[in-house]
């Protein structure tokens, strides 16, 4: 008699074994790397990416069309020295006192204070903050921050999210 009319299931059990156990083993990719491509954590990304250059787009608009000629951070600040010093450049672990006159991209006033800070302490918004640290003592200057470096989508004390802003700062000596 034949073993496979004997013994089926076990010749099935065999054969399913062996189909089974010569399967490649499927790598595991590390945690950290994103590859779904309907995460929600990508899309957001992508989001935030297409938001800023928009808000770019506008601010670049409103450079060109100044007088004066603006320079660009690499995080995305304008900047021009309005009063220029050969004074101490500031310190980034330094205390400095400055005031301010924050207007919209209108051109509308919108807060004027005099403060003192300590570089670091996230005291002010990040864009005023690296504003600031390009000064020397004694100068002057206007600042173009985008929203994502001022008060960004939430905003703060009467500025409305998605605000981008123009300082005029000056550094006290």
């Amino acid at each position: 008699m034949n073993i496979v009319n004997k013994y089926p299931l076990f010749l099935v059990f065999v054969i399913t074994l062996m189909l089974i156990s010569c399967r490649k083993q499927v790598p595991q990719l590390p945690s950290n790397k994103i590859t779904d491509e309907n995460n929600p954590e990508l899309a957001m990304r992508e989001m935030n990416k297409i938001m800023t250059q928009r808000e770019d787009s506008v601010i670049q608009v409103l450079v060109n069309k100044q007088p004066v000629k603006y320079s660009k951070t690499i995080s995305g600040v304008w900047y021009n020295i309005l009063q220029k010093t050969t004074a101490d450049s500031l310190k980034t672990d330094s205390t400095v006192t400055f005031s301010y006159k924050m207007y919209d991209l209108n051109g509308q006033p919108i807060k004027e204070e005099k403060k003192t800070i300590k570089f670091g302490k996230k005291e002010v918004p990040t864009g005023l903050e690296e504003g600031l640290k390009m000064m020397r003592k004694g100068e002057t200057i206007r600042l173009i921050v985008p929203w994502y470096l001022a008060y960004g989508i939430s905003g703060n004390e009467g500025i409305a999210p998605y605000t981008s802003l123009i300082y005029e700062v000056k550094n006290e000596k």
